[in-house]
């Protein structure tokens, strides 16, 4: 995922960096540290989900706090979506999957939630008896699912497997039995990638026969990947190339972050468009064109290669331009693709459209688009500007501290979910409802 620290303490930090670049200052050892780590404990520490009534919301709108995560048992809250019978399946980072019975409208008490009784290690993972205890230990400590992606179709659940490196890559889960758990399991491909920057999101494609899904820029292709809507890609600097003094990506090449999509027996994947950073979910609005939420290199603010996080309309055959380090392609290169809309610095997580939304017209076409960072969920107001679009945003619902993970529209009650979490924070499930 792309969850990062408070920008204060990130600006903080690179104020002192510069300093100290600039005037020969040394910095102590305990500065070594990732920028915001102390920021990223705070956030870990806190036991509460923020109240409702301590969120901001659009006018007319009403948001109500569902359902408060107990942390120790259930974990963080990284990916949700909705099964046939209305339930909301979440995704705990780091372990397994929950499925939540909401209240009916109108009333806030009353979620219903259960774990799930998959466990994905018991499909590829069977330790045999020649495994050593440390071995067998290793094994169990490998979260049960782990997963940053979750979608409900072809009457199965789709899992992309980020956080178990072994497993890492789209699942496809069934119930054959009928007793309303899944008994199957099936990787269908496996995709090298784990992390905050590896396997993210998944959705249906507009005509119901697909599925496509978004990769971060620490994920290699999928393995044995059958088709390209692009055919070549490259490194073409014409000077030297300046990595990351962090060494973050160094030696990372394009394609960076890339969408694909796949067939529902993921015999065939073809990637649809690339060089993103790192874009957590992918959205299709009314009409089947597809965006996304593609972040930002905090640590680049300043330099000229510096872009912001950003709304990106994802066309087929698209280069967005992410390369590592200073060889990032500007804005402007005739080759790349514009922006719709830069949002500034922040933290890309989850995103989705409003269409089926019992909101008025306006939020129904607006792309919804959450940062984790600053706990803000923006409206995107789009508009058609030759072959892609414009937008402006707008701040929908946010608060303090409120680390926004992904962001649903329920297909029966026609109101918004959104949760909180990730990076063992703590989670909470929420929604929207226009009154």
């Amino acid at each position: 995922m792309i969850l990062r620290p408070s920008s204060v303490r990130l600006l903080a930090f690179a104020g002192l960096a510069v300093a100290g670049a600039v005037f020969g200052t040394a910095q102590p050892k305990k500065e070594s540290a990732p920028p915001g780590a102390q920021a990223r404990r705070e956030m870990a520490a806190i036991e509460l989900a923020t109240p409702a009534t301590a969120l901001q919301v659009a006018p007319g709108f009403k948001v109500e706090l569902l359902y408060s995560v107990p942390k120790e048992e259930q974990g963080s809250w990284v990916a949700i979506t909705t099964d046939p019978k209305g339930r909301i399946i979440a995704a705990d980072q780091y372990g397994g999957l929950y499925r939540i019975t909401p209240p009916a409208i109108g009333t806030s008490t009353g979620a219903k939630v259960e774990k799930l009784t998959i466990d994905l290690r018991k499909f590829t993972s069977a330790a045999p008896a020649s495994k050593t205890g440390a071995e067998k230990a290793k094994a169990q400590s490998r979260p049960e699912v782990g997963a940053h992606g979750l979608l409900y179709a072809f009457d199965s659940l789709y899992v992309m497997v980020n956080e178990d490196r072994q497993n890492a890559g789209l699942w496809r889960l069934r119930d054959t039995n009928g007793d309303d758990q899944f008994d199957d399991a099936k990787l269908l491909r496996a995709i090298k990638g784990s992390g905050e920057h590896g396997t993210h999101a998944l959705v249906l494609s507009p005509d119901g026969k697909s599925i496509y899904f978004a990769n971060g820029n620490h994920t290699d292709l999928p393995v044995n990947m059958e088709k390209a809507r692009m055919v070549k890609w490259g490194e073409d600097h014409l000077l030297p190339r300046m990595w990351d003094a962090r060494g973050h990506a160094r030696n990372v090449y394009a394609p960076g972050g890339y969408i694909a999509r796949t067939d529902p027996e993921g015999k065939t994947i073809e990637l649809f468009s690339i060089g993103f950073r790192n874009q957590y979910d992918i959205a299709f609005d009314a009409n089947g064109e597809l965006f996304t939420f593609d972040s930002d290199m905090e640590w680049d603010q300043g330099a000229p290669w510096y872009l912001p996080t950003r709304i990106n309309h994802a066309v087929g055959g698209g280069d967005y331009g992410w390369r590592s380090g200073a060889g990032r392609w500007p804005a402007y290169y005739a080759d790349s693709l514009p922006e719709v809309v830069n949002i500034g610095p922040g933290s890309p997580t989850g995103v989705t459209f409003g269409t089926g939304a019992k909101f008025p017209a306006k939020y129904q076409r607006a792309l919804f688009a959450a940062d984790w960072t600053f706990g803000t969920l923006y409206a995107i107001h789009l508009t058609p500007d030759g072959a892609t679009f414009t937008g402006v945003k707008e701040e929908f619902v946010g608060g303090k501290p409120l680390p926004l993970t992904d962001v649903i529209i329920h297909p029966r009650d026609g109101a918004m979910y959104f949760t909180t979490g990730g990076r063992r924070t703590q989670s909470a499930l929420y929604r929207v409802s226009y009154t």
